[in-house]
């Protein structure tokens, strides 16, 4: 009996000594949840990717000289001669074409354009794929250029579809080369009208075009960035 009893003893030892090498582990109280195992610390921890964070970062371009940032730009230019002259008018557009294909499909723009009366190439903004950014390209060549420049009716059209666009960083770029017709209460009325219709206070940059026929008009410009934020840039032909 003593030797069975001993011999008992010595099982029950190698085998508590034992237990840590054949993987056996005790498991915690299920009731309150914890366990034995431990979560490795570089699993995911359910935080936004790297490329969502890309997705809602600004993008920056450059328009004739200027950089801007943002994930949605609505531009509105003149559609007219400049005195029969359609250098400006070319060029305007070849500018804003370039900017367009410096813009990844994550951001979205628009186009207004303006001369006797308001053009827009889509209703509301638009992703800039490499389709819409050939569509607009294309609509810009086609405009047939007017003497007339309905400047204040265009620049409240940009706002309501910049306003009206779902994206954080907004920003909106107005061409012209001439003030509104009347004098100074004209004048002063489109800016007033113009800042009254931009009630989210987006960045409204201008750029004002001077040339041969049109020259020393750049108050208004310069005005109406300041009154909204935004940057002015004399550009001249």
């Amino acid at each position: 009996m003593c030797f069975v009893r001993h011999s008992w003893l010595y099982c029950t030892l190698v085998l508590c000594l034992a237990l840590p090498f054949l993987g056996i582990v005790t498991i915690g109280d299920a009731s309150d949840g914890s366990s034995g195992f431990k979560r490795p610390l570089d699993l995911p921890s359910g935080g936004r990717t790297m490329e969502e964070e890309e997705e809602d970062a600004p993008e920056s371009i450059l328009f004739y000289g200027g950089e801007f940032e943002g994930d949605c730009f609505v531009w509105c230019f003149p559609a007219y001669g400049f005195c029969g002259d359609l250098t400006v008018f070319a060029a305007i557009r070849a500018e804003i074409s370039a900017a367009l294909n410096q813009l990844s499909s994550h951001a979205t723009f628009d186009l207004v354009g303006y001369n006797s009366q308001v053009y827009t190439w889509a209703p509301a903004v638009r992703s800039a794929s490499a389709g819409n950014k050939a569509a607009a390209t294309a609509w810009m060549n086609v405009l047939v250029p007017v003497e007339a420049h309905y400047i204040v009716e265009a620049a409240q059209t940009a706002l309501a579809i910049s306003q009206a666009a779902d994206s954080e960083h907004k920003q909106m770029v107005l061409c012209g080369s001439r003030e509104p017709f009347g004098g100074s209460g004209a004048i002063s009325g489109a800016l007033m009208e113009i800042t009254a219709a931009n009630y989210e206070g987006i960045p409204l940059h201008t750029i004002y075009f001077s040339t041969p026929f049109y020259q020393g008009e750049e108050a208004f410009y310069q005005q109406l960035a300041a009154m909204n934020g935004g940057t002015f840039r004399h550009v001249s032909y």
